[in-house]
């Protein structure tokens, strides 16, 4: 009823206002009509007082009131103007204001090109805040080897994913550096820096159209025989396969025709087709079933092949063959090491493992919930 209430009052606002902005708009039209009509019986009276005075002859007359009706109409065009162009000016309001929205990060003046990822990602000391005093990442300091699988695990609100949000310079670092190659990031060419990213996350983006663009989508100029070669890699082509118009078929806005499942496929399949040597794995397999994800499993291990790997908040068939493990918490790495060397230590890495562990024995499933 609330609901329903503020519905109703929004739109009646709406309708009102709008009912307005018709009725003067309307009201233009007839009102020039009545200052044009008004207009030539002024014309028609003052010129008869002159034809009859002699001051003006007939013919000149005739020739004034001709002219004079001829510029009638672009006089009511110039009325009718502002109410046909007010909610244009609105909208372009809006676009200009959404455009003069500075950027928060851009190419710094002589900003290197990147060719390719070859040796490793160092995070030196780095420090990161949203908002003043609330600081989100302190002395967050580790290396990623070319091919390496790093784990970020940790209680939510710890700072995995703002991680990788400045490794991909959608935020600058408040303090300490990123390097990528030996180079700090600032000093790269953004477009080049994001074009070795692949990233595969919970919130899989599919748009209204064919199965085979929204696989094509980062590289478009790919080949059928490309994207289907994807897209049995990812295990998709199977079901793909049995939809009424193959690859041609529209999956529909955010992929709405399609199971959770089926769409992190797609993801898989876009994120092989475009080759990138540094793939992110956001919690990509916590919204899919167990017998989804043993599906989607086997083509992540296909897409992590040669690779350097990023996984945030994962399940633990991927965190237990992590080259390194990153445990966080309030924006600090408290723990780092492989598997076995996290659980010999018994810190929160163990705690949140067993809890884990725990947990998912009594639902029934050997799988991590959401929390590592």
């Amino acid at each position: 009823n609330r609901e329903r209430e503020r519905f109703s009052a929004l739109t009646g606002e709406y309708f009102r206002r709008f009912m307005r902005a018709e009725f003067v708009r309307a009201l233009a039209l007839p009102l020039t009509e009545l200052l044009a009509a008004a207009g030539t019986v002024v014309i028609l009276w003052f010129g008869a007082r002159l034809v009859v005075a002699g001051e003006v002859t007939g013919p000149e007359f005739v020739g004034f009131i001709g002219l004079s009706v001829k510029l009638y109409s672009p006089v009511k065009n110039v009325a009718k103007f502002p109410a046909i162009a007010q909610p244009g000016l609105v909208a372009a309001e809006r676009i200009f204001d959404f455009l003069d929205i500075p950027h928060e990060v851009s190419d710094a003046s002589g900003a290197l090109p990147v060719r390719g990822f070859e040796s490793d990602i160092t995070f030196e000391d780095v420090s990161f805040t949203y908002r003043r005093g609330e600081p989100v990442l302190r002395g967050i300091s580790f290396q990623a080897s070319h091919g390496d699988v790093i784990a970020l695990v940790g209680p939510s609100g710890a700072g995995k994913s703002t991680i990788v949000d400045l490794l991909g310079r959608f935020f600058d670092v408040d303090a300490g550096c990123i390097m990528l190659d030996g180079l700090d990031i600032r000093q790269l060419r953004i477009e080049d820096l994001r074009s070795l990213f692949a990233i595969v996350s919970q919130d899989t983006v599919l748009f209204h159209d064919t199965v085979s663009s929204n696989i094509a989508y980062g590289r478009p100029g790919a080949s059928h025989s490309d994207i289907v070669a994807a897209a049995t890699a990812a295990n998709a082509h199977g079901f793909i396969s049995e939809m009424p118009g193959g690859y041609d078929t529209i999956v529909g806005e955010r992929g709405v025709g399609l199971s959770g499942g089926e769409r992190q496929r797609i993801a898989i399949a876009r994120a092989l087709l475009m080759d990138r040597p540094i793939l992110v794995l956001d919690e990509a397999m916590s919204s899919v079933d167990p017998a989804a994800e043993r599906v989607i499993r086997e083509a992540t291990r296909h897409l992590m092949l040669g690779r350097t790997v990023f996984v945030i908040a994962h399940r633990p068939s991927t965190i237990l063959h992590a080259n390194k493990i990153l445990v966080m918490d309030k924006g600090e790495i408290i723990e780092q090491g492989d598997h076995g060397t996290l659980m010999a230590k018994a810190g929160l890495y163990r705690r949140l493992y067993d809890s884990q562990f725990n947990e998912a024995d009594l639902l029934g499933s050997p799988w991590f919930v959401d929390e590592i």
